[in-house]
Protein backbone atom coordinates (compact mmCIF):
# COMPACT_ATOMS: atom_id res chain seq x y z
CA UNK A 1 0.00 0.00 0.00
CA UNK A 2 2.99 2.36 0.82
CA UNK A 3 3.70 3.75 -3.33
CA UNK A 4 -0.05 3.92 -3.88
CA UNK A 5 -1.80 6.71 -3.52
CA UNK A 6 -4.55 6.83 -0.77
CA UNK A 7 -7.88 8.97 -0.94
CA UNK A 8 -8.14 12.73 1.44
CA UNK A 9 -10.95 10.96 2.54
CA UNK A 10 -8.94 7.89 4.24
CA UNK A 11 -6.53 10.26 5.59
CA UNK A 12 -9.33 12.03 7.39
CA UNK A 13 -10.46 8.86 8.75
CA UNK A 14 -7.12 8.14 10.24
CA UNK A 15 -6.52 11.57 11.46
CA UNK A 16 -9.73 11.45 13.17
CA UNK A 17 -9.02 8.16 14.58
CA UNK A 18 -5.53 8.43 15.96
CA UNK A 19 -4.26 10.04 19.15
CA UNK A 20 -0.80 12.67 19.64
CA UNK A 21 1.25 10.97 21.45
CA UNK A 22 3.66 13.70 21.29
CA UNK A 23 2.71 17.37 20.54
CA UNK A 24 4.27 19.99 18.82
CA UNK A 25 5.73 21.75 22.08
CA UNK A 26 7.24 18.86 23.39
CA UNK A 27 8.84 17.26 19.53
CA UNK A 28 10.14 21.33 19.55
CA UNK A 29 12.30 20.59 22.94
CA UNK A 30 13.12 17.53 21.67
CA UNK A 31 14.99 19.50 18.99
CA UNK A 32 16.30 21.61 21.15
CA UNK A 33 17.56 19.69 23.61
CA UNK A 34 19.49 17.69 20.52
CA UNK A 35 20.61 20.64 19.28
CA UNK A 36 22.43 21.46 22.47
CA UNK A 37 24.21 18.46 22.68
CA UNK A 38 25.53 18.38 18.86
CA UNK A 39 26.53 22.27 19.54
CA UNK A 40 28.69 21.01 22.43
CA UNK A 41 30.07 17.96 21.19
CA UNK A 42 30.64 19.13 17.15
CA UNK A 43 31.77 22.32 18.10
CA UNK A 44 35.22 22.50 16.55
CA UNK A 45 35.19 19.08 14.36
CA UNK A 46 33.34 20.91 11.45
CA UNK A 47 31.39 17.06 10.39
CA UNK A 48 29.40 15.96 7.37
CA UNK A 49 25.98 15.93 8.64
CA UNK A 50 24.66 12.91 5.98
CA UNK A 51 20.42 13.12 6.40
CA UNK A 52 19.13 9.95 5.99
CA UNK A 53 15.96 9.95 3.38
CA UNK A 54 13.35 9.80 3.79
CA UNK A 55 12.55 9.93 7.35
CA UNK A 56 15.09 12.11 8.21
CA UNK A 57 14.56 14.68 5.89
CA UNK A 58 11.60 16.66 8.55
CA UNK A 59 13.72 15.96 12.00
CA UNK A 60 17.21 17.31 9.92
CA UNK A 61 15.82 20.69 8.53
CA UNK A 62 14.39 21.68 12.46
CA UNK A 63 18.00 20.45 13.78
CA UNK A 64 20.17 22.46 11.10
CA UNK A 65 18.25 25.82 11.58
CA UNK A 66 19.46 25.18 15.21
CA UNK A 67 22.85 24.45 15.29
CA UNK A 68 25.64 26.94 15.87
CA UNK A 69 29.22 24.68 14.57
CA UNK A 70 30.15 24.82 10.99
CA UNK A 71 29.33 21.92 8.94
CA UNK A 72 28.57 20.45 5.70
CA UNK A 73 25.55 18.62 4.77
CA UNK A 74 24.73 15.48 2.52
CA UNK A 75 22.42 12.74 2.26
CA UNK A 76 21.73 8.77 1.62
CA UNK A 77 19.18 6.70 0.77
CA UNK A 78 19.18 3.26 2.52
CA UNK A 79 16.36 0.71 2.86
CA UNK A 80 15.90 -2.54 3.69
CA UNK A 81 12.02 -1.92 2.62
CA UNK A 82 10.61 -3.47 -0.55
CA UNK A 83 6.99 -2.36 -0.89
CA UNK A 84 6.58 -1.71 3.06
CA UNK A 85 7.72 -5.30 3.82
CA UNK A 86 11.64 -5.53 5.76
CA UNK A 87 14.15 -7.30 3.60
CA UNK A 88 17.65 -8.65 5.25
CA UNK A 89 19.15 -6.64 2.22
CA UNK A 90 20.38 -2.98 2.69
CA UNK A 91 19.39 -1.32 -0.66
CA UNK A 92 21.15 1.84 -1.23
CA UNK A 93 19.23 3.91 -3.47
CA UNK A 94 21.99 7.17 -2.99
CA UNK A 95 25.38 7.12 -1.55
CA UNK A 96 27.23 10.15 -0.16
CA UNK A 97 28.82 12.39 -2.89
CA UNK A 98 31.34 13.72 -0.62
CA UNK A 99 34.48 11.37 0.61
CA UNK A 100 34.07 10.58 3.94
CA UNK A 101 37.59 9.79 4.86
CA UNK A 102 39.49 11.49 8.15
CA UNK A 103 35.75 13.31 8.26
CA UNK A 104 33.33 13.48 11.56
CA UNK A 105 30.01 12.23 10.17
CA UNK A 106 26.66 12.45 11.97
CA UNK A 107 23.80 10.57 10.48
CA UNK A 108 20.46 11.89 11.45
CA UNK A 109 17.49 9.59 11.44
CA UNK A 110 13.82 9.71 12.25
CA UNK A 111 13.48 7.06 14.64
CA UNK A 112 15.34 4.27 16.43
CA UNK A 113 12.98 1.39 16.35
CA UNK A 114 14.77 -2.22 15.87
CA UNK A 115 18.05 -0.40 14.73
CA UNK A 116 18.28 -2.81 11.73
CA UNK A 117 19.12 -0.20 9.32
CA UNK A 118 20.86 2.35 11.18
CA UNK A 119 23.52 0.12 12.37
CA UNK A 120 23.50 -1.81 8.81
CA UNK A 121 24.11 2.03 7.02
CA UNK A 122 27.03 2.49 9.74
CA UNK A 123 29.01 -0.62 9.19
CA UNK A 124 28.87 -0.07 5.16
CA UNK A 125 29.91 3.84 6.38
CA UNK A 126 32.90 2.71 8.13
CA UNK A 127 34.39 0.95 5.68
CA UNK A 128 34.97 4.50 4.31
CA UNK A 129 37.51 5.30 7.20
CA UNK A 130 35.81 7.86 8.24
CA UNK A 131 37.16 10.19 11.88
CA UNK A 132 34.19 9.33 13.83
CA UNK A 133 30.70 8.42 12.90
CA UNK A 134 27.73 9.32 15.66
CA UNK A 135 24.07 8.93 15.19
CA UNK A 136 21.39 11.07 15.75
CA UNK A 137 17.62 10.35 16.10
CA UNK A 138 14.40 12.31 17.24
CA UNK A 139 12.57 9.32 18.61
CA UNK A 140 13.94 6.33 20.39
CA UNK A 141 11.13 3.71 20.33
CA UNK A 142 10.78 1.96 23.58
CA UNK A 143 10.60 -1.96 23.23
CA UNK A 144 13.33 -4.66 23.88
CA UNK A 145 13.80 -5.49 20.02
CA UNK A 146 16.79 -3.55 19.72
CA UNK A 147 19.77 -4.71 17.77
CA UNK A 148 22.62 -5.90 19.56
CA UNK A 149 25.92 -4.07 20.01
CA UNK A 150 24.34 -0.73 18.92
CA UNK A 151 23.54 2.65 20.21
CA UNK A 152 22.35 5.62 18.84
CA UNK A 153 24.37 8.42 20.05
CA UNK A 154 22.17 11.21 20.71
CA UNK A 155 18.41 10.73 20.98
CA UNK A 156 15.97 13.63 21.29
CA UNK A 157 12.88 11.77 23.43
CA UNK A 158 11.41 8.25 23.73
CA UNK A 159 8.02 7.40 22.06
CA UNK A 160 5.44 4.66 22.64
CA UNK A 161 5.96 0.96 20.89
CA UNK A 162 3.31 1.77 18.10
CA UNK A 163 2.84 2.17 14.44
CA UNK A 164 3.67 5.88 14.07
CA UNK A 165 3.59 8.83 12.34
CA UNK A 166 4.37 12.26 11.57
CA UNK A 167 7.59 14.26 11.95
CA UNK A 168 9.01 12.72 9.14
CA UNK A 169 7.28 8.84 9.51
CA UNK A 170 4.97 8.23 7.34
CA UNK A 171 1.39 6.32 7.39
CA UNK A 172 1.79 4.22 4.12
CA UNK A 173 3.80 7.21 2.29
CA UNK A 174 1.88 10.26 4.18
CA UNK A 175 1.63 12.24 7.32
CA UNK A 176 5.40 12.50 7.29
CA UNK A 177 4.59 16.63 7.66
CA UNK A 178 2.52 16.67 11.46
CA UNK A 179 4.29 18.67 13.68
CA UNK A 180 3.79 15.88 16.52
CA UNK A 181 3.79 12.17 16.59
CA UNK A 182 0.63 10.20 16.15
CA UNK A 183 -0.68 6.40 16.11
CA UNK A 184 -4.20 5.22 15.65
CA UNK A 185 -5.55 4.56 19.07
CA UNK A 186 -5.96 1.15 20.14
CA UNK A 187 -9.40 -0.73 20.11
CA UNK A 188 -9.07 -1.24 24.17
CA UNK A 189 -8.70 2.21 24.63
Amino acid sequence: MKNQRVSSETLEDVLNQSECLITEPTILAAYDKLAAMLNLHYATLNPIILVVLNGGLIPAGHLLTRLSFFHRMDYIHATRYQDNIGTQELIWKAEPDLPLKDEHVLLVDDIFDEGITLKSIVNVLKNAAPASIKTCCLLDKQHDRKVADFQVDFIGTGVDDKYIYGCGMDYHGYLRHLPGIYALKSTDD
